[in-house]
This record gives structure tokens, C-alpha cells and sequence, in this order.
């Protein structure tokens, strides 16, 4: 491949790769239940609809260890778990307040997961110790990112969208798993419509995320061609009207790579919503964030069978 795309796609694709490494502080899935009941500052939705964390309703349980994850849970919330919790700095300060977050995750989902051997408190801590991986999404979502549309910028944007993604999928068994405990064991709870609507809302956030990838590259900049055609004449010592030549063909195969790479982010998006809607039909859910994958797969692809 010319040298445009050793330069540069490299640099763009290498951060794709970087998506099947993102950061999973929890490699031992355990989902067993969960538990916790916090009254937890509502995350902000935006305008098309994302869940909003609402105020979970605390069961009356006696002295059982439950304590303990609800106020260590409350005190992430005031430290660093609040949605708005932005990492900022340098990039080694980014990656030393992640792994701080990342210990925290580690250490709340072994709290939620006591907490939920009482079937009282199974829902809410379940619904919380999913919540943990929202809240780490969320700081990732948030952080402070340079602002500049160049493609080592770009890079930068696809592979913190990546770790999002990996945010919201290792959330998604969490709450499934509730939802079927709560169905095969019988338990009710006033709190399992928020348990259904946080699993929606992985599938919904998560179309969003590769929609906005599939922008992102379709609309990724092309590299300075004079400064392309100068690297091969200065470095390859080829005559002028050449390097134009080989820029041209470069910049053609670039451009390419880039719609390629869209058109595969928004074959997950519409992926990732169509999963959504027919889990909904499995589970017979009926709830906003359905609504709203439904609406946002009918932008992506209204002639998808799932809209049937």
C-alpha cells in the first residue's frame, strides 16, 4: 500500500483495533444478583432519548449487609461516579483516574453482589451494579478531548467511542440476567420496569455510538495533498508530476477505506437496534427506550423487519 495509508490509515485503523482491548476491569463475568438501594442522582438524557437513572425505591430489610454497599455506593456517586465526572488532564493523568474508577467497579460489584442474596434488594442491586458500568461510560463520554479535525484527532474520537461501546456491553448480561431471575424466580419488585429499561438502553446507546462512527468516518478529512506529494519527492526522490499521480491514488484509496469503515459502522448501528426491538419482543417490554430504538432504527433503516 503507497504511502498515504502506511501514514495515515495505520494511525486511523490502528485505534479501531484498540476496540477489541478496551478496558474490561472485569474479566470473570459473574452477573449473579445484585443488590443495592440507592437513591442516586438522575443522569442526564439527552435529547433523543437516553435513559435517566431514576430514584430507586429502598426496600425495608433488616440488618443484612446491605448498608455497606448502599453508602459505599453513595460516596462514589459524590466522588467520582456522578454522570457529569469528566476525566481531564494529560493522557497519563486520564489513564491514572480510570484505573482509580476501574478499582472502584471492581470493588462495588463484590458489595452489590452480597447485597442481592436477599431477594428484597435483587432488583436494586442489580440495577446498580449495571449502573457502574453507565457511570464509567459516562466519565469516558464526557472527558476533556482536543478539538481539532485532523486524523490523528479522528483516531482519538473512534477509539474513546469504542471503550464506551465496551462500557455498555459488559453492563448488558448484568441486567439481562436480572431480567431473568426476576421472571424464573417470581420476584417482584416495584423497581423491574427501571431493570428492563436499562437493559433497552445498552442496545440504544450503543446504535447511537456506531451511527456516530459511521459519520465520523464518512466525514473524516482527507490529508493535505501538496504535503503528501512533497514526502514523496523529498523522501523517495520522485519527480512532481509522479508524487501528484500517487497522491491522487493514495487520497482515492483513503477516501475509500474511510466509506468502507462507515458503511460498516452503520451496518452495527442498525445491528445493534435491531437487537434491541426483537430482546424487547422476547421479553414482551414495552417501555420508552423501546420506543426510542424503534424510532432510531426507522432513521437508519425503515424498511427493517424488526419495525413490522
Amino acid at each position: 500500500m503507497k504511502k498515504l495509508l502506511l501514514l495515515i490509515t495505520s494511525s486511523l485503523l490502528a485505534f479501531v483495533a484498540c476496540s477489541q482491548t478496551v478496558s474490561n476491569p472485569n474479566k470473570d463475568e459473574s452477573t449473579s444478583k445484585k443488590e443495592s438501594s440507592t437513591n442516586e442522582e438522575p443522569n442526564s438524557a439527552d435529547e433523543e432519548g437516553s435513559v435517566v437513572a431514576p430514584t430507586l425505591k429502598d426496600p425495608i430489610v433488616e440488618n443484612d449487609g446491605t448498608e455497606e454497599a448502599k453508602s459505599y455506593f453513595d460516596g462514589l456517586e459524590k466522588k467520582i461516579f456522578l454522570s457529569q465526572y469528566k476525566l481531564h488532564g494529560t493522557d497519563s493523568q486520564k489513564e491514572e483516574q480510570q484505573k482509580e474508577m476501574n478499582d472502584s467497579l471492581k470493588k462495588g460489584e463484590l458489595l452489590f453482589d452480597r447485597a442481592a442474596q436477599n431477594t428484597k434488594w435483587f432488583v436494586p442491586a442489580t440495577i446498580q451494579k449495571g449502573n457502574l458500568y453507565f457511570a464509567m461510560a459516562n466519565s469516558v463520554k464526557n472527558q476533556e478531548i482536543s478539538a481539532t479535525n485532523k486524523p490523528d484527532s479522528v483516531a482519538k474520537d473512534v477509539h474513546i467511542a469504542f471503550e464506551i461501546i465496551s462500557y455498555y456491553e459488559q453492563a448488558r448480561p448484568i441486567f439481562q440476567q436480572g431480567i431473568n431471575s426476576v421472571r424464573s424466580e417470581k420476584i417482584t419488585d416495584q423497581n423491574t420496569q427501571i431493570l428492563e429499561e436499562y437493559y433497552i438502553n445498552t442496545y440504544y446507546e450503543n446504535c447511537k455510538i456506531y451511527r456516530d462512527l459511521s459519520d465520523i468516518y464518512l466525514n473524516s478529512p482527507l490529508p493535505d495533498s501538496a504535503a503528501v506529494a512533497e514526502e514523496y519527492i523529498r523522501y523517495d526522490g520522485t519527480t512532481k508530476e509522479d508524487a501528484m499521480e500517487m497522491t491522487h491514488e493514495d487520497l482515492e484509496a483513503y477516501r475509500e477505506e474511510l466509506s468502507s469503515k462507515s458503511r460498516e459502522m452503520k451496518g452495527k448501528a442498525i445491528s445493534s437496534c435491531t437487537s434491541g426491538i426483537l430482546k424487547a419482543q422476547k421479553y414482551d417490554l414495552k417501555n420508552e427506550q423501546v420506543e426510542a430504538t424503534r424510532k432510531l432504527l426507522r432513521v437508519l433503516d425503515p424498511n427493517n423487519s424488526a419495525l413490522q
